[in-house]
C-alpha cells in the first residue's frame, strides 16, 4: 500500500513540474514569437490558440462546453499576447507580461476559491479591455463591439457559476450586451493613459469599476435572500462612483 502511494505521489510531482514547465514555455516562446515576427501578433495568438488543445482533447459534445469555461482564460491570454506586442522596442515590458502570462497559467488560473475566481474575472476584463481599446484603430467597429461582448460575456459567466446561479447564461448575456454597449460609445471617443508604447483607456478602468459593483450588489442580493443591504454595498459605491467622477472630470484631458 505504501508502494502504490509513493508511486502516485512521483507521478503528481511529475505532472505538476511538467505542467509548470508547459505553461512556462507557453509564455517565453510568445515573447520569442513576437521578437522574430515584430510587425504582427498573429503567430503569438495562434500559439495560444494550440496551447489551448486540451478544450478539444474530448468528445465533441463537450466542446462547446470547454470553450466557455475557458473564454476567460483565453480573453487574459491573448489581452496579454496583444500588450506584448504593442510593447515591441521596449523589451523590460514585454519581459514584465511574459511573467505575468507565466504567473496567470501556473499560479492563478488553477484556483477555484471565491477571492482568487474574483481576481481572475477581474484582471481578464481589464486586460481584455486594454487591449482591446490599445487596437481600436485597426478594427471596424463592430468587430470591436463583439469582442466587447465576448468579453464581458465570459467574465460575467466566470463569476455567475462561482455563486452557482441557475440562470447564469442570461445574466451573463446582459452584462455582456451593456458593455457592448458602453463599447460602443467609448469607441467614438477614447481616452487612455499612456505610458510609454503602452497606454490603459479609461473604458477598461470605467468597466472594472462597473463590474466591481455589479458583483457586490449581486453578492449581496444572492446572500440575503433576494435583498440588497445597505452595509454590503454602500463603501463599494461610494468608492467605485467617486474613483469615476475622478476619471471622467479631472484626468479626461490627459489624451484624446
Amino acid at each position: 500500500m505504501s508502494e502504490i502511494i509513493r508511486t502516485a505521489n512521483k507521478k503528481d510531482v511529475v505532472t505538476s513540474v511538467l505542467h509548470i514547465v508547459f505553461n512556462l514555455s507557453v509564455a517565453a516562446l510568445s515573447l520569442v514569437l513576437l521578437l522574430l515576427f515584430p510587425d504582427t501578433p498573429w503567430p503569438a495568438i495562434a500559439l495560444v490558440v494550440v496551447s489551448k488543445w486540451r478544450i478539444f482533447a474530448v468528445k465533441p459534445r463537450f466542446w462547446v462546453p470547454n470553450l466557455l469555461s475557458n473564454l476567460t482564460d483565453f480573453v487574459l491570454c491573448t489581452g496579454l499576447v496583444t500588450l506584448m506586442w504593442l510593447a515591441v522596442g521596449v523589451l523590460p515590458l514585454q519581459i514584465a507580461l511574459t511573467v505575468l502570462y507565466g504567473a496567470w497559467l501556473i499560479f492563478l488560473k488553477p484556483m477555484t476559491k471565491p477571492l482568487p475566481v474574483l481576481l481572475q474575472a477581474s484582471l481578464s476584463q481589464f486586460i481584455g479591455f486594454v487591449a482591446l481599446f490599445s487596437v481600436a484603430g485597426y478594427l471596424p467597429l463592430p468587430i470591436l463591439v463583439i469582442l466587447a461582448f465576448t468579453i464581458g460575456f465570459a467574465v460575467a459567466r466566470h463569476i455567475l457559476m462561482l455563486h452557482e446561479e441557475k440562470q447564469y447564461t442570461l445574466l451573463a448575456l446582459i452584462w455582456g450586451v451593456l458593455v457592448c454597449q458602453i463599447s460602443f460609445v467609448a469607441y467614438h471617443w477614447i481616452v487612455a493613459y499612456t505610458y510609454g508604447p503602452v497606454g490603459i483607456p479609461q473604458i477598461a478602468i470605467i468597466i472594472t469599476i462597473l463590474g466591481f459593483l455589479a458583483e457586490r450588489y449581486y453578492t449581496s442580493f444572492r446572500k440575503n435572500d433576494g435583498q440588497v443591504k445597505q452595509d454590503d454595498v454602500v463603501v463599494p459605491t461610494l468608492f467605485g462612483i467617486t474613483l469615476l467622477l475622478v476619471l471622467l472630470i479631472f484626468f479626461s484631458h490627459l489624451f484624446r
